[in-house]
């Protein structure tokens, strides 16, 4: 089959299953499969891709930080987290929205998920931002944005499925996204405090230096456990995959007093939202290995590799064309899906060019945070619309400027390595 026909099959049986409502993962590995059936009119061959691409360490990490991440949000945790924050900074101008960003970055470094990430903390934080006088519509695009922080701060879902496909070092991946969630939730704070420095209804009383220390003392516990996670990551104690099942069994144990006051019942609805969660994007993932091989074996990838060479496309334009692209695509696919459908194309392609492929995931971990906040599939805007009880375009104005400072963010990111790659390095 030549390069031409197997992609008009493989996007064209891709782009119809997705219109009639398939879901992804399902779609994918149908697209592959027809591929391969016509090639070598053999179906066991992608059901041992699906199984090979699932039959890795690594993967036990993907549910194990979303089932974490649920147990911490529904245990009463984040709330402990936002009160011991708030009663630290929440005085200052603009101080609830800081405190909502800030504590962001502190769940995402639990959790790996954007929308987990915006739910937990917006269940928490999203009704005392409007009791305080924050306009409501700030108040949704804020947390829809800063959410995002959850796919780009370590531990990140996609940045452990980008490091599965790309056989790329899960931890240096982990290590190139702390300093541009740093810097983006830095963004985020100072055009929080700026918009907000003349609203004095948002402003509340200092809290006493008691109230500090008990809230402090309160919310003990969950600060350690990104310290748990990262640290034993990073000082070789634990691997990802350790360190996520670490992060359910303390997770379990900081909590088990609001579960047990709850009861059997509710922990056992968590646990299996968790699972749901988890089994959704295992199936995406296989159905994309399936893809993804019948993509390679197609010539598409390298066809797009000879093009590039022949036409001497520069680094900068490439990247920019990544960038318009993958904007685009997440305007219609949620966030893993659009990473694994273009991975596969995009990795022969900045080898050819010499660009750094850990450089390049964070590029595409700030795209799919940009994705999470764009209609119409934009699962953040959904999560925050449910939240407030608004509907998406509502929070989807809201989320209008905090969209510049993500494409400010996603500019310095792809034209300055060094910020994805000094922790590395």
């Amino acid at each position: 089959m030549d390069v031409g026909s197997a992609t008009l099959l493989l996007v064209g049986t891709l782009a119809i299953l997705s219109i009639i409502g398939v879901p992804i993962g399902l779609s994918l590995a149908a697209a592959g499969t027809s591929y391969i059936f016509i090639i070598t009119t053999s179906l066991p061959v992608s059901a041992g891709i699906m199984f090979s691409a699932l039959d890795k360490t690594p993967v036990l990490a993907i549910p194990f930080f979303i089932i974490a991440a649920e147990i911490l949000s529904r245990g009463g945790a984040i709330k402990r987290l936002v009160l011991s924050i708030d009663a630290q900074i929440g005085h200052l101008p603009g101080g609830l929205g800081v405190v909502a960003v800030i504590s962001t970055i502190i769940f995402s470094a639990m959790c790996g998920s954007s929308i987990a990430t915006a739910a937990a903390i917006g269940v928490v934080v999203l009704p005392e931002l409007i009791e305080r006088g924050y306009p409501q519509r700030f108040s949704l695009g804020l947390i829809a944005m800063s959410g995002g922080l959850g796919i780009l701060i370590p531990p990140s879902i996609p940045l452990i499925i980008y490091g599965l496909v790309s056989n790329e070092s899960i931890g240096k991946l982990f290590q190139a996204g702390i300093v541009p969630g740093l810097i983006f939730g830095a963004l985020l704070c100072l055009y929080v405090i700026v918009r907000t420095w003349k609203w004095p209804e948002t402003l509340r009383p200092k809290a006493s230096a008691k109230e500090r220390v008990q809230a402090l003392v309160a919310a003990t516990d969950v600060l350690i456990l990104p310290v748990i996670i990262l640290g034993s990551i990073y000082g070789g104690i634990f691997t990802p995959t350790e360190a996520s099942a670490v992060a359910v069994v303390y997770a379990l144990v900081i909590t088990a007093p609001e579960y047990q006051r709850q009861g059997i019942r509710k922990f056992v609805e968590v646990v299996a939202r968790g699972c749901v969660t988890s089994a959704a994007i295992l199936l995406v993932l296989a159905g994309a290995a399936v893809f993804g091989y019948a993509m390679t074996d197609s010539g598409i990838p390298q066809t797009l590799v000879t093009w590039i060479a022949d036409h001497k496309l520069s680094v900068a334009l490439f990247l920019i064309c990544v960038n318009v692209l993958l904007i685009f695509l997440g305007m219609f696919l949620e966030v893993i899906s659009a990473l694994l459908i273009t991975l596969p194309i995009f990795l022969p392609l900045i080898k050819l060019l010499g660009i750094d492929p850990i450089h390049f995931a964070i590029i595409m971990i700030i795209n799919m945070e940009i994705a999470a906040v764009t209609p119409p599939i934009g699962l953040n805007l959904f999560t925050l619309s449910a939240i407030g009880k608004v509907s998406v375009s509502e929070v989807f104005r809201g989320t209008a400027p905090f969209l510049v400072i993500a494409f400010i963010m996603l500019g310095l990111i792809t034209f300055v390595p060094s910020l994805s790659l000094m922790l590395v390095k």
